[in-house]
């Protein structure tokens, strides 16, 4: 008897979860697999690689301002609601505008590089050299 109603108790609370689960379970799965991003370093470079399929390179914007890397993207699916055998009845192709920010510091920004292949994009940005970013002041 204590079982069952345990059982009835994890129940209503595995409910509770679905419902109150709904807008992040259901917009994950629609956005999980835009513009994840990987982030490496070197010695001299960082280098940001970003999954953005579907995507026209003339659609995807690149900016770097006050050591922040800015990449947003525009993807539009197709116009067409009906399939050469009838109504579509599933899609999951979807169409907007999507963005991530880096927070980047020390960049030589006119010397970024990027790079779209395959629906990957590579973003390389150098390093300031330990030279040039040289700040130290003699005191007389």
């Amino acid at each position: 008897m204590a079982n069952e109603m345990m059982n009835r108790h994890d129940d209503v609370f595995d409910a509770m979860n679905d419902w109150f689960g709904f807008p992040r379970n259901f917009f994950d799965d629609k956005v999980a697999n835009i513009m994840q991003a990987d982030l490496s370093e070197t010695d001299k470079d960082y280098i940001v690689t970003i999954d953005m399929p579907g995507f026209d390179k003339d659609k995807i914007h690149i900016n770097y301002h006050d050591g922040i890397l800015n990449v947003s993207g525009i993807r539009k699916s197709e116009k067409n609601e009906t399939a050469k055998n009838g109504d579509v009845i599933h899609k999951e192709r979807s169409q907007g505008h999507v963005s991530r920010s880096f927070r980047l510091s020390n960049v030589v920004a006119n010397q970024i590089h990027a790079k779209y292949d395959d629906g990957v994009l590579t973003i390389t940005l150098p390093k300031q050299s330990a030279d040039a970013n040289n700040s130290s002041i003699q005191i007389d």
